[in-house]
């Protein structure tokens, strides 16, 4: 591992994961672990914020067994501390908000510019990418304009703020199930949103998937149960309460 120090917010002890010495000690290594500049790796670019690494090398690094491990990265995906891409051979970690925990003001004026570009290149691209999403997003709503009253697709702040909790809930069932549902469906939305404007909170939605993935999950029949129109539908609150 190279040479250098790393920012450690005094913050941290007020994470939700702090207390939680195998997921904690994961997050802090891969802090240490990413790169801190782009690099290439086998014909392709590893950008700053990101390492190639495996099961088998977190285990040797950390000491951390390989299911310690995988609960680890499992809780720092759910809320959104890293992104996971794997293959057959190797798995690509993301810290996603790297340059929030890692961003240097006091260092030589040459690596400052190199750095300030870097940041300059990766805010451009995430800005990009900001703005085909939001043209998307606002090409989706104006082709499902005010035909009727229960559109679920709006401009204002707060059925924005409804769409990313609705993403954020089909993302962390999708984490628990190995799934991918889509948060588009327009059953799905219909389900939470009903939930959401009840009165029920993200967590209550965490607390039912958690619960009923722990009780199905191994059953080969009822896994087929893991799905929205189940766990979001007119049991949610006997899940809830169970």
């Amino acid at each position: 591992m190279e040479q250098g120090y790393i920012k450690l917010f005094r913050q941290i002890v007020d994470w939700e994961w702090y207390d939680d010495i195998p997921t904690c000690r994961l997050f802090i290594h891969l802090l240490l672990k990413v790169n801190h500049v782009d690099r290439n790796w086998q014909g392709k670019k590893i950008e700053r914020g990101s390492c190639i690494t495996s099961f088998a090398s977190l285990n040797a690094e950390t000491k951390l067994s390989v299911e310690q491990i995988k609960r680890a990265l499992k809780n720092l995906q759910k809320t959104g501390e890293i992104k996971k891409i794997s293959t057959n051979q190797n798995t690509l970690i993301i810290v996603t908000k790297y340059d929030d925990y890692q961003c240097f003001a006091n260092v030589d004026n040459k690596q400052t510019t190199n750095e300030q570009q870097e940041d300059n290149m990766q805010k451009t691209n995430e800005q990009q990418t900001d703005n085909k999403r939001t043209t998307t997003n606002n090409n989706v709503k104006n082709i499902k304009n005010d035909k009727n009253n229960n559109n679920l697709y709006c401009s204002s702040d707060e059925e924005r703020e409804m769409n990313q909790i609705i993403r954020t809930i089909v993302e962390i069932l999708n984490i628990e199930t190995e799934k991918e549902f889509s948060p588009d469906a327009k059953l799905t939305r219909k389900l939470i949103q009903d939930k959401l404007n009840a009165g029920y909170s993200l967590a209550d939605f965490k607390c039912v998937i958690e619960k009923k993935c722990d009780a199905w999950k191994a059953d080969p029949v009822m896994k087929s149960y893991l799905k929205p129109s189940i766990l979001f539908g007119n049991k949610f609150d006997e899940y809830l309460n169970e």
